[in-house]
């Protein structure tokens, strides 16, 4: 009798197991695109932004241009300060740690890697990434994205300096068509 009850319930745990993997087949893992949800309202028109130098006055303005990847497995940007490309990067899902990365080179061949993670209040996103210099030193930064709107964002960056995350400039991206 004892036998004829582990028997049943082994066949139960294995007819579960069945079920449970053949649910997780059916639906199926997540497209890219939907992956990218949290940072997919970025895409479309151009965010611009006119940032003044604190130290000079002098203005430099700001185009940001974000795009779905042909594949719509990424999305891409390319930001230009004053005409000119400075940053060209794209943001992808990376299953293997199970989150939102971003990835870029600017003009002067710094390579930065980070990570973007979305709140729970659905309108920001944070971001922790290293910075690597042409000289190999790295920087780790953390910045935060706000979304103002439909139209807008606002975008914050950090540096750690003596041991406390200090704000190194904060400025608003407004969308234009």
């Amino acid at each position: 009798m004892a036998v004829r009850r582990i028997a049943v319930l082994c066949l139960f745990a294995l007819v579960a197991t069945f079920h449970a993997a053949a649910q997780t087949s059916l639906a199926g893992p997540k497209s890219p695109e939907a992956l990218l949800e949290p940072v997919a309202w970025l895409v479309g028109g151009t965010w611009v932004s006119d940032v003044k130098d604190p130290q000079d006055g002098s203005m430099t303005h700001v185009e940001n241009h974000i795009t779905w990847a042909p594949n719509r497995a990424a999305i891409q940007f390319v930001t230009d300060f004053n005409g000119k490309p400075h940053y060209n990067g794209f943001y992808a899902y990376d299953a293997a740690k199970v989150a939102i990365r971003f990835y870029y080179t600017s003009e002067s061949g710094q390579l930065t890697v980070g990570t973007a993670t979305p709140d729970l209040d659905g309108k920001t996103i944070q971001q922790e990434f290293d910075v690597t210099q042409p000289n190999g030193s790295v920087n780790h930064i953390r910045s935060t994205i706000v979304r103002d709107g439909k139209d807008a964002y606002l975008f914050t960056v950090f540096m750690q300096q003596n041991g406390t995350w200090q704000q190194l400039f904060q400025i608003t991206y407004k969308r234009k068509s």
